[in-house]
């Protein structure tokens, strides 16, 4: 415990910048959007991936789960990673 709090003060202390902008208030609003905007991307990844299994003949989740088909894995990480992108890109503006 001590160890961290010494790594924690050696870090604000080498960046006085960020020292000076962290406040308690400050810190709670980024912490509050930070948990909305990861369960708003949550949300979207799965309705996305909802949309992909409805577009795909078959059942994507099994297909992928219990039969072993990484050509859908692919397509299905693959559409994950661009729904994750495009809402990260909204997030930063």
């Amino acid at each position: 415990m001590k160890r961290t709090i010494l790594a924690l003060s050696l870090i604000l202390t080498a960046s006085p910048a960020f020292a000076a902008d962290v406040s308690m208030a400050g810190l709670t609003a980024g912490v509050i959007a930070t948990v909305l905007y990861s369960l708003i991307g949550i949300v979207m990844a799965t309705i996305g991936f909802k949309v992909v299994d409805w577009l795909t003949p078959g059942n994507l989740a099994d297909e992928v789960a219990n039969k072993g088909n990484r050509a859908l894995a692919i397509l299905a990480g693959s559409m994950i990673l661009g729904v994750c992108i495009i809402i990260a890109s909204a997030v930063i503006g």
